[in-house]
């Protein structure tokens, strides 16, 4: 893939080859109606679809933390490959990324159904992807599964790839979860939230309710937002930065999105005590930010409660086929509930002489936990 150049005006660079385009746009708004149309007929992740991205790029560029970069690629048919990414500065480094900053639980293209890419070009499509991209000093991926909806994920042939520290953790859920929790979940805490469910009902009826209409979203999130910023306080966490409470409340509230976003309460009588902002596509539900009550609530496990009573509903919902997403995290809960871990890959590329710097720190770095992990596993 050969000829760089400016075309099509300012903020958009494109390499040519003899069967392909890989074109990088600054704006990402004239990309929208193939951009859905891809993420409707093809493989992505949520965190890559147009709503979720869209208000990410809106707010990120209003509050000055990031700049957008679009990379497409394209053949005679049209774009096959759409890559969200961004500019910013860390540490006083230029860095190039998904389109993330610890909101996008993973991370990969949006590509069309159809193999238009097969896996023997696709090295060489990365390449042209990194020579299309403009100058910084280090390129960073990261929260990479292996596979996208059952396509190899194109973004781990980018370099040097190795697991993060943190796993992802989910459960298929493909019977009813009365009988999938004895196989799956500690028994200890299967007693616990009987109990606590018991004490809970003798105060009131415990009711799980579930929000996405947009129209009426604003109030809901103020209920989760509260809850949030209580038990923020609770573990004197600051407050979630107001450039990320507005990305949560644009995306939710959008009255035009197609992304399928709800938002579930767990009720004692009528007082909220648990709460999940969700992303749904196809049969996968991702939990994306959990809240529960604190203070006098916090004994009775109310966010224990809420993930029972969310798996108890969600296998009749995707007819025993679904697969519930605890997502990114190693917190103990998951894995009591019989989340299994699944790992994500990162990568780090120096692209200057101070990038190749932090570079040999990241790969020390790197290497010191995976060389530690084996025994830490083995004093289990």
């Amino acid at each position: 893939m050969k000829d760089l150049r400016e075309e099509g005006g300012p903020g958009i660079k494109t390499l040519r080859a003899a069967s392909r385009t890989v074109t990088l746009h600054r704006d990402w708004r004239p990309l929208e109606p193939v951009w859905r149309r891809l993420e409707e007929t093809g493989c992505c992740t949520v965190f890559q679809s147009y709503d979720w991205v869209s208000a990410w790029y809106e707010n990120t560029t209003k509050h000055g933390l990031a700049r957008p970069l679009v990379v497409t690629v394209a053949d005679e048919g049209g774009i096959v490959w759409i890559l969200p990414l961004c500019e910013y500065r860390r540490m006083k480094l230029r860095f190039i990324s998904l389109a993330d900053l610890g909101v996008s639980d993973y991370a990969g293209p949006i590509m069309a159904g159809e193999d238009r890419i097969p896996t023997e070009a696709q090295a060489e499509v990365m390449r042209a992807i990194l020579r299309v991209l403009p100058r910084c000093d280090m390129l960073h991926f990261q929260k990479m599964h292996g596979e996208i909806e059952g396509k190899a994920n194109p973004l781990l042939q980018v370099g040097h790839v190795v697991a993060m520290k943190e796993r992802c953790y989910g459960v298929t859920v493909d019977r009813p979860w009365a009988d999938l929790s004895k196989d799956i979940m500690q028994s200890r805490l299967r007693s616990t939230i009987r109990q606590q469910k018991k004490k809970a009902q003798a105060i009131g009826p415990l009711s799980l309710a579930h929000y996405s209409d947009p129209l009426t979203m604003r109030p809901i999130m103020d209920i989760l937002w509260e809850m949030r910023r209580g038990r923020f306080q609770r573990i004197n966490r600051a407050d979630t930065p107001e450039v990320w409470r507005s990305f949560y409340y644009d995306v939710a509230c959008d009255p035009k999105r197609q992304l399928d976003i709800t938002i579930s309460i767990l009720r004692v009588g009528d007082t909220p005590v648990a709460c999940s902002y969700g992303l749904t596509r196809g049969k996968a539900y991702h939990s994306v930010m959990p809240s529960f009550a604190v203070g006098e609530w916090e004994s009775y496990r109310p966010g224990m409660l809420m993930f029972d009573a969310m798996l108890e509903e969600f296998g009749p919902k995707t007819g025993f086929a679904g697969f519930f997403d605890f997502t990114i995290g190693d917190e103990p809960y998951k894995q009591r509930f019989g989340a299994q871990g699944r790992p994500l890959m990162e990568c780090m590329s120096p692209r200057s002489v101070i990038g190749a710097m932090a570079y040999v720190y990241w790969r020390y770095k790197a290497a010191r936990r995976h060389k530690a992990k084996p025994e830490a596993e083995s004093t289990e």
